[in-house]
């Protein structure tokens, strides 16, 4: 944070200077990382496949700029792209992706809407924490739950075994080919529930997107879960926590930038 990078400078140099200097500084930086910044846009948005997540960023300042923005990351596997916005929209969406073309892993959320179902694939880590939620459940929709926990740890377990060699390339789509049918007949199952509303809207909310869990089958680069993208926010979450909010649109621009450096 600003205090402690005064603290520091204080301690091991005597030097005093005000939260204006250092945010003067950092003005310097952001001038000095806007071409390697604009450069790792560029690179991401030109890969076949790429990971996309966004967190809380808490803002400070005047009335009018106060609250909570969002940080947003675009990821591939050689670099981090990041972006501070006031939304969290479909606009917001868009500004990050840009022209990007290639397949996008997301969990659920409907900000990224706009990109064609053919080139998303949902995160299937975010869909076991459902299905545990549902399983928990009672009656049907925790049967439900269960069941489909049972066949998306299959899923997981068959691309496992794939990646390390263990199964040919047929084996594994004839399998994969079987499990589909299962997670569609058990969610078709779910959404004639009558006692359960709330698994049943689950369960129709998910059939709607069934397309998207198995966009992986089309290319053996798209992962099955978003991690990638999780783990590329989490510095800048530590970093929320002890450093309070930014004040200024210079701030906001230090940490998307920093952080897309010092990540890629």
């Amino acid at each position: 944070s600003v205090r402690q990078i005064q603290r520091l400078l204080q301690e091991q140099w005597e030097l005093g200077f005000s939260s204006g200097a250092i945010s003067e500084a950092q003005g310097l930086a952001n001038r000095a990382l806007q071409e390697p910044y604009r450069a790792i846009g560029e690179h991401v948005r030109s890969e076949a496949v790429a990971h996309a997540d966004e967190t809380r960023h808490p803002r400070g300042g005047d009335r009018e700029h106060a609250g909570t923005w969002w940080l947003w990351a675009l990821v591939s596997c050689s670099a981090t792209f990041m972006g501070v916005h006031y939304s969290r929209g479909k606009q917001a969406a868009a500004e990050l992706l840009g022209d990007f073309n290639g397949y996008l892993v997301t969990d659920d959320y409907s900000g990224y809407n706009g990109v064609p179902t053919r080139l998303r694939q949902l995160c299937w880590a975010h869909l076991i924490r459902h299905f545990i939620a549902i399983g928990e459940r009672r009656g049907s929709g925790g049967e439900i739950g269960r069941r489909l926990l049972l066949l998306a740890r299959l899923v997981i377990r068959t691309r496992h075994r794939v990646d390390d060699d263990r199964l040919d390339e047929a084996r594994y789509h004839r399998r994969m080919c079987r499990l589909r049918k299962s997670v569609r007949a058990t969610l078709e199952r779910g959404t004639r529930l009558k006692y359960d509303g709330r698994t049943q809207g689950q369960c129709a909310h998910l059939l709607k997107r069934e397309s998207m869990l198995w966009t992986f089958l089309a290319d053996r680069r798209i992962p099955l879960d978003n991690n990638r993208a999780e783990r590329a926010l989490r510095p800048y979450v530590i970093w929320r926590k002890f450093s309070f909010s930014s004040h200024s649109r210079r701030g906001d621009g230090f940490r998307a930038m920093s952080l897309s450096v010092s990540e890629t």
